[in-house]
């Protein structure tokens, strides 16, 4: 396994690990929303945040490991070179542009 696997795999234990987190926050903030009738912007932000990280890592993951959103019913059924052909075009015109936009984004943010 290459060093690049090998940080994939951390990430995604890291998301794992920040998606935990993310439940606690999101449980204590609506308990405290709703039964308490008080609450935190700051949590809340921190929330989103967390949501970020968890996309944005989770991505490379969720590729890695073949396990992405798709509609296995059909793609199961598909040959290899079919499968090959959709990931591809997948990444083309879905992964790809969304990366660019994202660092098209935080280079207009300095």
């Amino acid at each position: 396994m290459g060093i690049i696997d090998k940080t994939i795999n951390y990430l995604g234990y890291f998301t794992a690990f920040i998606v935990a987190i993310l439940i606690l926050l999101v449980v204590y903030d609506a308990t405290a929303r709703y039964l308490f009738s008080t609450g935190s912007i700051a949590l809340q932000e921190l929330e989103w945040h967390l949501f970020d990280v968890i996309i944005l890592f989770g991505i490379a993951y969720t590729l890695k490991e073949n396990a992405h959103v798709r509609v296995d019913i059909f793609y199961a059924s598909y040959s290899e070179k079919t499968k090959a052909l959709i990931n591809l075009i997948s990444s083309l015109f879905f992964v790809l542009p969304f990366s660019f936009l994202i660092i098209y984004k935080v280079n207009l943010r300095k």
